[in-house]
């Protein structure tokens, strides 16, 4: 069905038409074919006199805030961010005279009152609203609704006027909740009388059902806006959050920033105030630099203590270090929760290696008599082979040795690596003895491949015998290495 607008249905000789309200020509129609004509110019009339206001609100000094849980209120610059258990916020540090400092803060999100931050933080938000997009978003409101009740005039079919009607007002009756209730009262006025007018259409549309919108009537925050804080209050908010701050560096940064906010404002603030602000300032300054100072030795000498005591496989030793902590961290009262928390941990690190150390140590005394044996049966091949050192670095080289001592050699190496294949090594030494093997009978490889070089004359075959007699000594010295760590108590690691 074709919809007329409005501009169509006036000839040149009409009155002009009235930006954003009903024409006074389409009414002059509407009122020949429907009995709610005045409700819709009432409509329309109430959206061009409601465009025409203004809020008049400033979107300056508007501030978040922080509640603290004593009734603080923290001034915020910008929005505060709530991360898990933590608050992140940011809080100015500056002074007039200079362009404004910021300082990123964190606090535990138990310290503060949330009910009166989040009303207070919605209100805060519908006032930057009505300051800056409210009084336009609300213009287009009305003009959307003029240009809607425009169409109805020349809408023909009853039930293409029901649903235009049902859009309408379902859009007026979410904007208040969604634009922060800005104007609500006025925003109520127009869904009264397009509720009026629905149900006239309705009525003469023929439904005889009607939907039951019940809608809570919204209401913009009522929460006063608190003015910007004086130097003094800032000052003392900065403090407060101090105090309240989990985190020692924040803290201390805080305290030194306040200092010099009261030494830049100090013509702007009460004198005995000011004083008296100054010297608390200074003595918890100096206050965090000895308590700091206090528990980094306390980090210091209990870490050597507990890694000392681990070295000796002492549990017990380091467990005393943790009561130690905890008897010093009391004397302390208990001002650096984290740090002595992450001490703890650190120290019961070395508790564990302590225990695991002792159990290393209970086992090598166990398997010791067995490890000696080993170290007895391996002796002498391993003393043959080394005592052949001086002749394998010749092969490796290739400059001898003289051919009369390749066979002396041979024999040598050959009892070494069958001395050795007897030996059955205890458990946890089997690779060091497979490498000692190995040593053996790469040395005697060396050995033969060298007496056939020379009576062959074959070059190759005498690189081949350097290879073999390199490797053989460096397994022999890795094998000898792992004996001797098997052989040693284990130590801390």
């Amino acid at each position: 069905m074709p919809r007329f607008r409005l501009r169509a249905r006036l000839d040149s000789a009409s009155s002009p038409t009235y930006a954003g309200s009903l024409d006074l020509a389409a009414v002059a129609v509407f009122k020949a074919r429907h009995a709610c004509w005045r409700r819709l110019v009432r409509v329309a009339v109430l959206c061009g006199a409601l465009c025409a206001g203004a809020a008049g609100v400033s979107a300056e000094g508007l501030a978040y805030r922080l509640f603290l849980r004593d009734g603080t209120a923290i001034a915020t610059y910008g929005e505060f961010a709530r991360v898990g258990e933590r608050v992140v916020f940011t809080i100015s540090v500056g002074g007039e005279a200079e362009p404004e400092r910021l300082q990123v803060v964190s606090l535990a999100a138990s310290a503060i009152d949330w009910a009166k931050t989040d009303e207070y933080t919605l209100a805060v938000r519908a006032a930057h609203y009505a300051a800056t997009r409210g009084e336009a978003d609300y213009a287009a409101l009305s003009l959307m609704v003029a240009r809607a009740l425009n169409e109805l005039a020349v809408t023909p079919e009853v039930q293409d006027r029901v649903r235009l009607v049902e859009r309408l007002r379902t859009l007026v009756a979410d904007w208040s909740r969604e634009h922060y209730a800005y104007r609500a009262s006025e925003v109520r006025q127009m869904q009264s009388l397009l509720d009026e007018v629905m149900s006239e259409q309705r009525a003469a549309a023929g439904l005889t059902q009607f939907d039951l919108n019940l809608v809570a009537n919204l209401e913009p925050p009522d929460v006063p806006l608190l003015p910007p804080p004086t130097p003094a209050e800032a000052i003392a908010q900065v403090l407060r959050v101090a105090r309240e701050a989990d985190v020692p560096a924040d803290r201390s940064a805080l305290l030194r920033s306040a200092l010099r906010l009261i030494d830049r404002s100090s013509a702007g603030l009460p004198e005995a105030w000011a004083t008296r602000t100054r010297e608390e300032t200074a003595r918890a300054i100096v206050d965090e630099a000895e308590v700091d100072a206090a528990y980094h030795e306390l980090r210091q000498r209990a870490l050597a203590r507990a890694q000392a005591a681990a070295a000796r496989a002492d549990a017990a030793g380091v467990a005393r270090v943790l009561t130690v902590i905890r008897e010093r961290d009391r004397r302390l009262g208990g001002r650096r929760p984290e740090d002595i928390a992450a001490l703890m941990a650190a120290v019961q690190r070395w508790q564990d290696a302590a225990a695991r150390l002792r159990l290393a140590r209970d086992r090598w005394r166990m398997e010791w008599p067995g490890l000696r044996e080993y170290q007895q049966l391996v002796r002498a091949p391993t003393g043959e082979v080394a005592g052949q050192r001086r002749r394998l670095e010749a092969i490796r080289h290739l400059t001898g040795p003289d051919p009369a001592a390749l066979g002396d050699l041979r024999r040598h190496l050959a009892r070494a690596s069958d001395l050795v294949g007897r030996v059955t090594p205890p458990t946890g030494l089997e690779s060091a003895h497979a490498t000692l093997s190995s040593a053996c009978r790469l040395a005697l490889l060396a050995a033969e491949t060298r007496e056939r070089a020379v009576l062959t004359g074959d070059l190759q075959l005498a690189w081949d015998a350097s290879s073999a007699a390199a490797g053989a000594i460096m397994l022999l010295a890795q094998a000898r290495g792992h004996l001797e760590a098997a052989l040693r108590p284990p130590a801390l690691k």
